[in-house]
């Protein structure tokens, strides 16, 4: 399973440089991690949920730059939206190149579709949810974030200490990111 994984990078790659918002190679690469750490505390089928965490932000790939760059509330609002409705027929195509079956693409696209503007009961759904939330608290996504969106360490800290999670392992070690990231902020 490990090796369809890689073919699903080798293809997600060249899409998240498309995205402009932020690294989402990083930052996807970080949720897959935090993905990965959930399930270890959690459980969850990873069949489904490792391809969910790496697919979860390729509809960014068609999203305007202009708009995914907005600085409005209400533009930003578009650009998130857009990013879901666009995800679905990327997935497809990108599940379908590496042999995935049919109903296992349907459930995971039902998994991504789910990450944003919902507040899902589904155990998987929340796993996916709390492990892209999660993912910006690891080091080298959080840093990528201060870069990419010129805020200060204290400002991203500030920011991302109001998350919130679905999972008892996400809380637990988002406390212990944090609480990292004030360490090296304080340090400074």
């Amino acid at each position: 399973m490990e090796e369809s994984y890689q073919e699903i990078w080798k293809l997600v790659e060249p899409l998240l440089f498309k995205a402009k918002r932020k690294d989402f190679l990083i930052h996807t690469k970080m949720v897959e991690k935090a993905m990965r750490e959930i399930i270890a505390g959690e459980g969850g089928d990873t069949t489904f949920l490792i391809p969910a965490a790496i697919l979860h932000d390729v509809g960014w790939s068609e999203v305007s730059e202009k708009l995914q760059l907005a600085k409005d509330e209400e533009r930003k609002n578009k650009a998130l939206q857009e990013h879901i409705q666009k995800a679905p027929k990327i997935i497809r195509e990108l599940l379908t190149k590496v042999n995935y079956d049919k109903d296992k693409i349907e459930r995971i696209v039902d998994i991504v579709v789910a990450h944003k503007f919902t507040e899902p009961k589904e155990k998987e759904k929340q796993i996916l949810i709390d492990a892209d939330t999660l993912s910006d608290t690891y080091k080298e996504s959080f840093y990528s974030d201060v870069k990419s969106y010129g805020s200060t360490p204290r400002e991203i800290w500030e920011f991302r200490s109001k998350n919130t999670f679905y999972t008892k392992t996400a809380k637990e070690i988002f406390e212990r990111e944090l609480n990292d990231r004030q360490k090296e902020i304080n340090n400074k």
